[in-house]
């Protein structure tokens, strides 16, 4: 693979004028709702338009708080899904359909207990992203509520690094912690014991679709997700033959309760953003990672010079399991 690094040389200043992008640590339901209320008072108070990006037990607490006359407008962030990959395109969105206006101020809380490290990982990048995607963007500003609460050691420290201001309940003050710097990625975690293993080039990727169908659904995976991991994985795939040397390296194993499928070719991704941007109408190639991130749990991408480029797929098992126990559950309850 080719067209994209994580290497971010050159890349414009987070703290550009135009996106404030702002880290709101709390402990506890409390602060939380006293010090986001704030946050939004002032922007109502100035006119701004304002989007909340939180999860349904959020929305109800802040609901019960404000007013019913349409100055805050709240967006389904569970219909994302758990991938951080899409949550830039969905700012992109909102941001379009509803601050054309003015300024605006968004909201957004991501659940950062009960994830995996992949999925923790990939949260911490978002982060960083953020300054990347919106550096040259209208004004807006965005909060990041982050419950302290049950967080190892270091981690608010980490997330400040990716925040150039921080909101102390009642102002935005400038982050002490932040830097401006190439994202530092955590390596991938090596996997040492049993996992399958094929090679691919042009003639043989018939034989790793069928191999990624014949996989997923021997672990259950429901037949929507089996095609959407198979579309995802013949994408990745065919991206190493036209950008990544003409071959690469297909491992698949199990990990933390997903089906996990990792491509290697010696390609190099030069573009942070790379699948994390909607592609334009008019746009001809360069979507493969768009639509995988669009189909999968998670992605995950190492690149570079040295090791060529790693990219792992995650589908959660846990998604179709919930599903088969709702359809027992309504087959039962219809059978009396």
């Amino acid at each position: 693979m080719s067209d994209a690094s994580l290497s971010t040389h050159g890349a414009p200043a987070a703290s550009t004028p135009g996106f404030r992008h702002i880290l709101y640590p709390y402990a506890g339901i409390r602060q939380y709702v006293v010090g986001v209320l704030s946050y939004l008072d002032q922007a109502r108070a100035g006119g701004a338009t304002v989007i909340v990006a939180v999860h349904e037990e959020r929305h109800r607490l802040l609901r019960e708080q404000l007013p019913d006359d349409g100055t805050v407008a709240f967006v389904d962030l569970a219909a994302l899904g758990g991938n951080p990959g899409r949550l830039i395109p969905a700012w992109q969105d909102w941001i379009g359909r509803r601050g054309r206006d003015g300024a605006v101020h968004g909201v957004s809380e991501s659940a950062w207990s009960g994830r995996t490290a992949a999925q923790l990982s990939e949260l911490r990048y978002h982060e960083w992203l953020l300054n990347r995607a919106f550096a040259q963007a209208p004004a807006w500003s965005l909060l990041c509520p982050y419950d302290t609460n049950g967080q190892p050691p270091g981690a608010e420290r980490t997330l400040a690094r990716y925040h150039p201001l921080l909101w102390n309940g009642e102002a935005s003050v400038a982050g002490q912690h932040y830097a401006d710097e190439p994202y530092a990625f955590e390596p991938f975690e090596e996997r040492h014991d049993l996992y399958d293993e094929m090679p691919y080039a042009l003639g043989t990727l018939p034989t790793l679709r069928a191999y990624v169908y014949g996989w997923a659904t021997v672990h259950g995976m429901s037949t929507q997700r089996v095609r959407d991991l198979v579309l995802a994985a013949s994408e990745i795939a065919s991206n190493s033959v036209r950008h990544g040397g003409g071959r690469g390296t297909l491992r698949a194993w199990v990990q933390d309760g997903s089906l996990v499928c990792e491509f290697h070719d010696t390609g190099v991704i030069t573009d942070p953003l790379v699948g994390r941007i909607r592609p334009t109408a008019s746009q001809l190639g360069g979507c493969g990672l768009w639509f995988t991130h669009q189909l999968c749990d998670l992605v995950e991408i190492r690149s570079d010079n040295h090791s060529g480029t790693r990219v792992r797929l995650h589908m959660d098992l846990r998604v179709d399991a919930k599903s088969r126990s709702a359809g027992e559950h309504q087959s039962k309850t219809a059978d009396g």
